[in-house]
């Protein structure tokens, strides 16, 4: 199945990112009163949920385009996400002896590790005493991302194996489920309060989040179904997924928020996958004209806490002008880590 190749993702992944740093900038530099109107928009938009969907209906489009090569697949996924990661890693290791963190050498070669493979989430203690209390929080959903890059030809094998289109659905679904029936009992009070390691591992574990994916690889196997009702029509799922915030959270109370795990969350959270591929499928080529086909979102995702971290630990925080200021920072590395790491590291493979 080909895709529309003017299609505006790269802009999604922009607006998810620049979410992300946003909420985590506003919380940890103490200007989160100053922006609740806006965050409080965010809160609903959210970008990871966003993330995973995106990457569960892309890679599944990457994987099957590629008929199975499996060498190639994990190269392409490799080359994408490992450059940027050490180069961030990199400056956040000389941050950490920069202030003072780096005590043990053992700690550092695990940290390294653990980075460099696909345990981002992982931090020594004696590192969590610099910032907000990791090196780089953000990366616990990079450990889970590179989790389902090893699960999706599985799952995609297990669906080429099976005849009908129905069944393959009705197989999905049974895998979205579980993912939900097992963040159910994981976040349950019990396990909360019995099992607290226990619950702090399963939040890096992909059958977490597997459900998100799960949505983006439904909706890719469903495309040509769906693409009469979601291609140039952002508008309507935009006013449908509002009218639906607007009566069953802030007006019923039903749910959360698109992370809440119950059925009106689900649904939530399946509107905002309409609504983030109607996005990607409509104003063709807004995204070319806007970005000119650079990706600077993966580079805001990943360095921006690091620079949260050093700014709080020079006392750069309770004002607006250090938040924009980690803002712009941040995008001026994401921009020189794209046009000199990660698009000369794909250009070169692709040759």
């Amino acid at each position: 199945m080909q895709l529309e190749r003017n299609n505006n993702f790269d802009l999604l992944r922009l607006f998810a990112a620049t979410s992300v740093m946003i909420w985590h900038g506003a919380e940890h530099l103490g200007v989160f009163n100053e922006m609740y109107s806006l965050l409080a928009c965010l809160y609903h938009f959210p970008g990871v949920p966003i993330f995973f969907t995106i990457s569960g209906f892309l890679i599944t489009h990457s994987l099957e385009r590629s008929k199975f090569d499996l060498k190639t697949y994990f190269k392409n996924r490799s080359i994408r996400i490992f450059p940027a990661l050490w180069l961030c890693t990199i400056l956040t290791a000389l941050l950490l002896f920069g202030f003072g963190k780096v005590t043990s050498l053992k700690d550092l070669l695990l940290w390294l590790l653990a980075q460099f493979t696909f345990l981002q989430f992982y931090a020594p203690e004696s590192f969590k005493s610099w910032g907000v209390g990791h090196p780089n929080g953000s990366l616990w959903s990079i450990a889970v991302e590179l989790q389902f890059y090893l699960v999706l030809p599985i799952i995609l094998l297990i669906a080429g194996r099976i005849k009908k289109k129905i069944v393959v659905n009705l197989f999905l679904v049974v895998l979205f489920f579980m993912s939900i029936l097992f963040r159910y009992i994981v976040d349950s009070e019990d396990m909360l309060h019995n099992y607290p390691i226990l619950v702090k591992l399963s939040g890096n574990f992909v059958l977490y989040y597997l459900h998100f994916f799960l949505t983006g690889i439904l909706l890719y196997k469903n495309y040509n179904f769906i693409q009469n009702l979601i291609s140039g029509k952002v508008i309507y799922w935009f006013i449908g997924y509002i009218l639906y915030l607007l009566i069953f959270k802030v007006w019923l109370g039903f749910y959360e928020s698109p992370y809440s795990i119950n059925i009106f969350g689900i649904i939530a959270n399946t509107l905002l996958s309409f609504l983030s591929l109607s996005f990607a499928f409509s104003y063709q080529d807004l995204s070319g004209k806007l970005l000119n086909h650079n990706d600077i979102s993966y580079g805001i995702y990943i360095y921006h806490m690091p620079i949260v971290n050093l700014m709080l630990s020079l006392n750069m925080k309770d004002s607006f002008i250090y938040l924009l200021g980690m803002m712009c920072f941040t995008i001026l590395l994401a921009i020189i880590s794209w046009k000199m790491v990660e698009r000369k590291v794909m250009l070169s493979f692709k040759k």
